[in-house]
């Protein structure tokens, strides 16, 4: 074995714990996701645009549209491919922290009082079946929208909770 072949195989198995960390399935997310799992599988079909009842925590499966019809209040954050499904989703929020769950690796905006607001908390994992990412947002009294582009398919489940203040 030559210097450069073994220095190659001590970094492919340096590098393997790693990878391997990006996996675990549903519990390597960085908090409980079983509640929205649960939502998740029982989310109703809503259409782009839909106004979420937020009286308990509630999930749908989002039918997206084209970026340029889907209703976004700001563009979104990060560009996505103009023939990228996406679509919109609104509520009336109380002042706490939100946690929205998405089925696909899409991108989340939530827009309250004409700005785009920063996430308070991120995690995903790709091997966990009926969840892909979980975002965390701090949301004032008031109307929201999460604007979700860059799917890989037509439709997305969101669920969205309150967390306990």
């Amino acid at each position: 074995m030559t210097r450069l072949s073994t220095a190659v195989a001590v970094l492919a198995l340096a590098a393997a714990p790693a990878l391997a960390a990006e996996t675990g399935g549903c519990g390597a997310f960085a908090w409980p996701i079983e509640p929205d799992k649960a939502l998740l599988a029982a989310a109703p079909m809503a259409e782009t645009g839909a106004r979420l009842d937020l009286s308990r925590p509630a999930a749908v499966r989002l039918v997206l549209t084209d970026a340029a019809k889907a209703g976004f209040e700001l563009p979104p954050g990060k560009p996505a491919a103009a023939a990228a499904p996406a679509g919109a989703l609104r509520f009336e929020a109380r002042t706490g922290v939100y946690q929205i769950t998405t089925t696909e690796r899409v991108w989340i905006d939530v827009v309250q009082a004409g700005k785009r607001l920063d996430e308070a908390g991120f995690s995903g994992v790709l091997d966990c079946e009926g969840a892909r990412k979980s975002v965390r947002f701090q949301l004032q009294d008031g109307p929201a929208t999460v604007q979700i582009s860059g799917s890989p398919s037509r439709t997305v489940g969101i669920a969205v909770t309150a967390l306990p203040r």
